[in-house]
């Protein structure tokens, strides 16, 4: 059993919108972090955060997408589906993040006992959870901005310059 979920995945200057392929009961955490360097998309559909970088794009039926190359992915519906058997407490944190290209505040949602710090040497590879989510792309010099606010996204660790506990 398996089932699409519609997601936009933010790069520096591209936003990529398209659905990628949930397993079975599996949370987007769970694919997205699921092994391999790549995401496979349906109907994806590549756009500029800035009309100063224009992208030639059309509706692509499959799109392979390189994971490091992602900054964030949030998915587009507010479904909060997922096993029950996947669940685990954890602890929410306010937190301020910076990437390259975002500047973000959020809350990053830790196990009991850990900081965000243990986290990330923890789990290197594993892409951040973080609710209420608000964004600001930072990578124009211009007056140009591109905001974002969602419910829920996930981070790519190795996107992250600088972090703080709130």
């Amino acid at each position: 059993m398996s089932g699409w979920r519609a997601v936009e995945v933010y790069g520096t200057f591209i936003k990529l919108t398209g659905e990628l392929e949930l397993v079975g009961a599996e949370r987007l955490s769970d694919s997205v972090n699921r092994f391999g360097a790549f995401l496979h998309f349906r109907n994806a559909r590549a756009e500029p955060l800035s009309v100063n970088y224009p992208v030639l794009s059309r509706l692509e039926p499959k799109v392979t997408i390189a994971k490091p190359s992602v900054i964030l992915i949030c998915p587009l519906d507010d479904d909060r589906d997922g096993s029950a058997a996947m669940w685990r407490e954890t602890v929410a944190y306010a937190a301020a993040i910076n990437t390259a290209a975002f500047s973000l505040v959020g809350d990053v949602h830790l196990e009991p006992g850990h900081d965000l710090e243990d986290h990330l040497e923890r789990h290197p590879g594993d892409f951040l959870p973080i609710t209420n989510l608000s964004a600001l792309w930072i990578t124009t010099i211009s007056s140009e901005t591109q905001a974002l606010q969602r419910p829920f996204a996930l981070l790519n660790p190795t996107a992250i310059l600088s972090f703080s506990l709130r």
